[in-house]
């Protein structure tokens, strides 16, 4: 009898880890880790579509949740922007631990109160354009929108991509954001990565705390 202790200690850390979930709750935190899979969700190890509605269903069901606590490498920056509008909505504050970067950093930004944990980072960079999915996107709404060949996308996507520009510039701006941090970091070719010191995080009110 003396292994069965050691055995169920094994088996319990061992369900512990299988069941780490995206979203996790401690307090009147909502801990988001969007490089953990979520059960019945395609797998990408970044931000999706799916991750607006889960985010509204926890804040609905649980209004003891007044803190964002957040990491990962950013994703789908529309469900970025959905995600911050939320965020405003319920007034949370936000704490980024590990790496935010790219779309991590707009859903951060949401944050009424924003620091970040010892070690941690955020970074920034232009908005990026998977190919292949708008691929996909253009053979499948040619028709719908009129497109008579790829040209005609890239006119369209073009005014699309500015358009996003700037309401990226206002919703900064809106956050306390320095406009000169702004332009730096929109500055940032989409395949780079800009990490800013902490003294300049706070300097440009990124951080407010």
């Amino acid at each position: 009898m003396r292994f069965v202790w050691p055995l169920f200690v094994l088996l319990a850390s061992s369900t512990g880890l299988l069941a780490q979930s995206r979203y996790e709750i401690v307090g009147e935190t909502l801990v988001f880790n969007m490089t953990i899979e979520e059960s019945g969700h395609k797998f990408t190890q970044q931000l999706e579509r799916y991750d607006v509605n889960l985010l509204s269903d926890y804040l609905f069901e649980h209004p003891e949740i007044k803190i964002l606590k957040l990491t990962g490498p950013g994703g789908f920056m529309p469900a970025a922007r959905e995600m911050a509008s939320k965020i405003i909505e319920f007034d949370l504050n936000t704490v980024a631990y590990g790496e935010c970067e790219s779309a991590c950093t707009t859903i951060f930004l949401a944050g009424n109160k924003r620091s970040l944990e010892t070690g941690a980072t955020l970074g920034f960079h232009r908005q990026w354009v998977d190919k292949e999915q708008e691929k996909l996107y253009y053979n499948a709404m040619k028709e719908t929108k009129g497109w008579k060949n790829e040209f005609d996308y890239i006119a369209w996507i073009y005014n699309v991509l500015a358009d996003n520009i700037v309401k990226d510039i206002e919703f900064m701006e809106r956050r306390g954001v320095s406009m000169d941090f702004i332009l730096k970091a929109l500055s940032i070719a989409s395949y780079d990565m800009w990490e800013p010191s902490r003294e300049d995080l706070l300097e440009a009110g990124v951080l407010t705390e």
